[in-house]
């Protein structure tokens, strides 16, 4: 009978000696953790791995870097950025094709004379006014009607009696001049109407090509009823002008094929632009053959008009039949090219003069 009840009774003390032995190894309270197991706080737990250093560069290789690490692509120069095609020196050969920069519309609207009055070049120089011409015109009949010759917006509308748009007062009469934004050209371009009957729109007006401006008129100091028309590029100065006939569209043939330009300089070894009377311009027929036709110019007369960009020429002429063309003058000799015109293109020729 002892002996059946002594071995559960020490198998239950022994079982409550193993318990408590084991809360006393692995129970501690919050307080006893801190101040007991300093150096367990300092070891990372699980949750506390330091796994960030190895996948931090793939985070941060999409990060943009600066400015001056890596630019942007806004960040180009505006040199190189901004630098109009059309502003470079186009041709550096003897004979250079262009596409040109005829984006101006003829000034005056059907069934009026669109045609440039070809006795009165830009550049040529007159006694009477002694002044070289600053643009070309279109004689026609007073009141037929003028159009504006691109998209752009009224500068000037009235008359010059109080303000001189050119060189003196009252010598463009009654006038528009209107701003233009073409393509290719980060300055302004102007064009000025003037001789007018009269202005039918007002400052700030804006207008659209083809749009009526005026009426063909004699005021100033025109002989005759007819239209002054000028190109200014850069700013709206008497002294920014630029040669109309590389800048207005070409006209077409009786095939409906668009006419072309010619525009040449004549220089010397240092780049001085020279002065030469009389150019003779042939349409070629072929070898043997008669010329078809011919044409006559002068370098502009003031130097200031030579050398200006886009196309950097001394004399020009718009209009011509496309084919083959002998250009001949005499300085220091007899100077002669052969070129070809191409529809709706321009022809550069660069003539040294040694």
């Amino acid at each position: 009978m002892k002996k059946t009840l002594f071995t559960p009774i020490v198998f239950i003390a022994l079982l409550l000696l193993l318990v408590s032995a084991g809360c006393s190894l692995g129970g501690s309270s919050p307080a006893e953790e801190s101040a007991d197991t300093p150096a367990l706080e300092a070891a990372p737990t699980a949750t506390e791995i330091p796994t960030l250093p190895a996948e931090e560069p793939a985070a941060q290789e999409p990060t943009p870097l600066p400015p001056t690490e890596a630019p942007a692509p806004t960040d180009i120069p505006p040199e190189e950025s901004e630098q109009p095609e059309v502003e470079l020196n186009p041709c550096s050969d003897e004979i250079c094709l262009e596409n040109g920069s005829f984006f101006l519309s003829r000034p005056v609207a059907p069934p009026g004379r669109n045609t440039i009055d070809t006795s009165y070049r830009f550049g040529d120089y007159r006694q009477s006014t002694r002044l070289a011409h600053r643009g070309v015109d279109f004689l026609n009949s007073t009141g037929t009607s003028v159009v504006a010759a691109a998209d752009g917006v009224v500068v000037v509308a009235g008359d010059d009696l109080n303000i001189p748009y050119g060189p003196r007062v009252n010598y463009y009469g009654n006038l528009v001049i209107l701003e233009h934004d073409l393509p290719g050209y980060p300055d302004p371009v102007f064009t000025l109407y003037s001789q007018l009957s009269e202005v039918l729109v007002e400052e700030g007006d804006a207008v659209a090509v083809g749009q009526e401006i005026g009426l063909v008129g004699m005021s100033g100091v025109v002989p005759g009823s007819t239209l002054h028309f000028e190109v200014r590029v850069g700013e709206n100065s008497y002294l920014e002008a630029r040669n109309p006939e590389l800048w207005l569209e070409h006209l077409s043939n009786e095939k409906g094929q668009a006419l072309g330009a010619l525009a040449g300089r004549v220089i010397d070894d240092q780049g001085v632009y020279l002065p030469v009377e009389n150019i003779v311009i042939e349409q070629l027929a072929g070898p043997g053959l008669p010329a078809i036709d011919q044409f006559y110019l002068t370098t502009y007369e003031k130097k200031e008009l030579r050398g200006q960009s886009p196309w950097y020429e001394s004399f020009a002429i718009s209009d011509l039949p496309p084919g083959g063309y002998q250009i001949t003058f005499m300085l220091n000799g007899l100077q002669q090219k052969e070129v070809e015109v191409e529809p709706g293109m321009l022809t550069l020729v660069t003539f040294l003069i040694e």
